[in-house]
C-alpha cells in the first residue's frame, strides 16, 4: 500500500497547496477555539472546516457499525475514498474545494478553479465516478505529480533535501472535512467504511458553528489534546 508523508495542520501549507493544485481563491485560517467569541474571530464566509484529530480504536468500532447515508441525501456531494496511507490531508483539501466550486464565477462565495488545473480536471473527470473509482483516479494521478505536490507541501522549507525516515512517515493523526450539502452538515472521512456521515441539519451560513458543535462532541469523548481546526474561506 502506498504511503505519503503526513501533512501538517497549517493554514499556510493548505493555502499554498490549494493554489498549487489550481484553486484561485481558497485560503485557510486557524480556528483557535470553539466558543462563540473565538468563532467570531474567523473570517467569513466559511465554506468548509478541516479537523486534525487522533485516531482512536473506539471510533473505528463506531464507524464499522454506522449505516451509509441514503443516495438521495448525498446527491451532489463530492466524496473520495482514501486508499493511500497518510493522504488524508490531501483528501480533506479536495473535499473542501470540490464541494464548494462555482460555475463560471457567478457566486462570489464559491471557490474558483484555474482552467485545465489538477482540481478542474478532478472535478470534471470524477463527477460521475463512485468514491472507490475516485480513489483509483487519485492513485493513478500520484505518479503524474500529485504525490510529489503533496510531499512538497508536507516538508518544511528548511528540511527540503533531507532523507525521509520511517519516523517521518508515522502518525496517529487523521484529517477529516466538514461541508454543507442539501441542508446537512457532512463529515467527510475517506477511511470511514460507511462513507459520508450527516452530522447535523445545517445551512451554508452555519458551517463553522455546526462543525464546532460536532468537533466538541468528538473532543469530549477523547482523552487526547491533539486536535487542530482550520476554516476554508473564499
Amino acid at each position: 500500500k502506498a504511503k505519503w508523508l503526513p501533512l501538517e495542520s497549517d493554514p499556510q501549507v493548505f493555502s499554498r497547496y490549494a493554489k498549487a493544485l489550481g484553486c484561485k481563491n481558497a485560503t485557510f485560517c486557524d480556528v483557535f477555539g470553539l466558543d462563540a467569541d473565538l468563532l467570531g474571530m474567523v473570517p467569513r464566509p466559511v465554506l468548509a472546516v478541516v479537523l486534525l484529530f487522533p485516531i482512536e480504536r473506539e471510533e473505528r468500532v463506531e464507524q464499522a457499525k454506522a449505516a451509509p447515508a441514503s443516495e438521495a441525501s448525498r446527491e451532489g456531494l463530492f466524496y473520495i475514498k482514501q486508499k493511500i496511507g497518510n493522504a488524508c490531508g490531501t483528501i480533506a483539501l479536495l473535499h473542501a474545494i470540490a464541494n464548494n466550486t462555482g460555475t463560471g464565477g457567478a457566486d462570489a462565495s464559491s471557490l474558483q478553479l484555474e482552467e485545465d488545473s489538477f482540481l478542474a480536471k478532478l472535478c470534471e473527470d470524477c463527477q460521475a465516478m463512485s468514491p472507490d473509482e475516485r480513489a483509483d483516479y487519485l492513485d493513478a494521478k500520484a505518479e503524474a505529480g500529485l504525490e510529489s505536490a503533496h510531499n512538497a507541501a508536507a516538508v518544511d522549507d528548511d528540511k527540503k533535501g533531507e532523507t525521509i525516515t520511517e519516523e517521518d512517515m508515522s502518525t496517529n493523526l487523521h484529517f477529516v472535512c466538514y461541508v454543507e450539502k442539501n441542508g446537512k452538515l457532512w463529515e467527510l472521512d475517506g477511511r470511514n467504511p460507511a462513507g459520508p456521515s450527516a452530522v447535523a441539519d445545517c445551512t451554508h451560513a452555519e458551517v463553522l458553528e455546526k462543525s464546532a458543535q460536532a468537533i466538541q462532541k468528538r473532543m469530549s469523548a477523547s482523552s487526547s489534546l491533539q486536535f487542530s481546526v482550520m476554516a476554508c474561506n473564499a
